[in-house]
């Protein structure tokens, strides 16, 4: 795999995540800040691992029993060549940068702490619509 992203979308914002048709497929898109629209579209492991990263950054001290409830999906080929397949995520100076792999390409987006709350929230959503507690308290761990 190459050291830089071949697609290098800066930091985002206006972020969206939704499931596409049959479940197995997760999109997320944003706003560059060139104010140019991106999309991909992740394996729904590769967005479980991506809700996965956030958990552990944006609730350390509740992520083992949260990450510990949730359902996984099983491993997609890597040789896909449209489909995100592997997410990582490292966090620099409140800022989260976010690698996607397609095969052997790779994608790369930063978002601030308030994108990174509302990127884990819309993929808690889109991954686990019934939530943890119940549809009437609040979604994120406190």
């Amino acid at each position: 795999m190459a050291n830089e992203p071949n697609r290098v979308y800066g930091l985002s914002t206006n972020l969206f995540v939704s499931r596409k048709a049959g479940g197995e497929a997760i999109v997320i898109g944003g706003v560059t800040e060139n104010n140019l629209r991106w999309t991909r579209v992740l394996a729904k492991r590769a967005a479980q691992m991506l809700w996965f990263f956030l958990t552990r950054y944006l609730f350390p001290e509740k992520s083992d029993m949260v990450t510990g409830l949730a359902s996984t999906a099983p491993m997609r080929a890597a040789n896909l060549p449209t489909i995100t397949s592997h997410m990582s995520v490292e966090k620099q100076d409140n800022i989260y940068k976010i690698t996607g792999t397609i095969g052997e390409q790779t994608w790369d987006m930063r978002l601030s702490e308030f994108e990174a709350n509302r990127l884990w929230m819309a993929l808690d959503i889109a991954l686990y619509p019934v939530g943890w507690k119940g549809e009437d308290e609040e979604r994120a761990p406190s």
